[in-house]
């Protein structure tokens, strides 16, 4: 924690420098100082109150939504050092848009390990109970542990294969494009993961679900939805905030005629989805089928982060795409195993 501590101070003292010292450093020195420090360029135009595409047109004279990237490339000699943090913006820039993980977690965290001990509570009511205390008696406690809750985290990663004589006469705007949409799928992979996750545990392997069976095997009913509700609130004592589920188990959900009825929600007016029970209803395409998740967003699963987005910055600087790797290492975590509960319909 101290070397992250550390570097937070070292990035604020960058970025806390005069204004006209933060222009003053430009192309490959920006580009290492930035590196260095585990700064982005986008970052650094925070930092100065401007856009990238502001930057680029005091600095190099051109507009970002009409040049080409071998028009860009030809500008200005600093300009090549800008090219990386342009295709990682674009790439995280769809990881932000399109995922619903974001909705769904605590918080992102960054550590510094691949290798994670999770600090949770072993909660047990009846040592929680508040009880009378009288003159000397012990008082009861709750203890958050590390113990047996280790998380061992993974390398993702997607592939760009295209020649430069593919990328030179494509616009900038365009290849932001290209880049926003597989950002886009990478954000899909963490969904997928993060619905793995939340109905089998994470790798830990202590943290799999409370299981309810529907009331009728392979039917959906109304009544399933309230008894995941309230085993929720008042056998685990959390607040549901969102149900997740694939498609197929959704359109049963939403067939239901208590949702269905246009008086109590307006979804086949307005496209919006209902929210019965006050839980927000969120569709993810790869939740495994006959089952749904009810679940505290505030306290069921965080996602831990080692590497955020990387790409290799040095080919890109050399105008080499035909390989061209965008990776990072993260996985999620379950912090309290009953802050969830899974609802199956495939029971005999």
């Amino acid at each position: 924690m101290l070397g992250l501590g550390t570097k937070l101070v070292e990035q604020v003292q960058f970025l806390s420098q005069p204004k006209e010292r933060l222009l003053s450093i430009k192309g490959r020195e920006l580009y290492e100082d930035l590196s260095n420090l585990g700064l982005t360029h986008s970052q650094y135009f925070k930092a100065l109150g401007i856009s990238v595409e502001e930057y680029c047109a005091k600095e190099f004279g051109i507009d970002l939504h009409r040049i080409t990237v071998e028009r860009f490339f030809q500008t200005d000699p600093n300009a090549k050092w800008l090219f990386p943090d342009l295709v990682r913006e674009a790439v995280v820039d769809g990881m932000r848009s399109k995922p619903v993980y974001p909705q769904l977690i605590i918080r992102d965290e960054q550590i510094d390990s691949a290798v994670y001990d999770v600090p949770y509570v072993q909660e047990s009511e009846e040592e929680e109970e508040l009880r009378l205390v009288s003159e000397g008696s012990a008082i009861p406690e709750s203890e958050i542990t590390y113990g047996d809750r280790v998380i061992r985290l993974d390398k993702l990663g997607r592939g760009v294969i295209a020649s430069y004589e593919v990328i030179r006469r494509m616009s900038i705007d365009m290849l932001r494009v290209h880049l926003r949409r597989i950002g886009e799928c990478l954000g899909r992979n963490l969904d997928k993961r993060l619905a793995l996750i939340l109905v089998y545990g994470d790798t830990s392997g202590t943290t799999a679900p409370e299981t309810l069976n529907t009331h009728a095997s392979g039917v959906w009913a109304y009544s399933d939805l309230v008894k995941a509700f309230l085993h929720l609130t008042t056998k685990n004592f959390f607040t549901p905030t969102h149900l997740v589920a694939d498609a197929s188990t959704m359109e049963s959900i939403l067939s239901l005629p208590q949702i269905a009825d246009t008086g109590m929600f307006d979804f086949v007016r307005t496209g919006n989805l209902p929210t019965p029970l006050g839980v927000r209803l969120v569709p993810m395409a790869d939740h495994p089928a006959n089952c749904f998740t009810l679940l505290d967003s505030r306290y069921a699963v965080q996602k831990l982060t080692e590497q955020d987005l990387l790409v290799e910055s040095d080919k890109l600087i050399s105008q080499q795409w035909d390989r061209t790797y965008i990776t990072l290492v993260t996985d999620f975590a379950i912090i309290y195993r009953k802050a969830r509960v899974v609802v199956r319909s495939d029971w005999s």
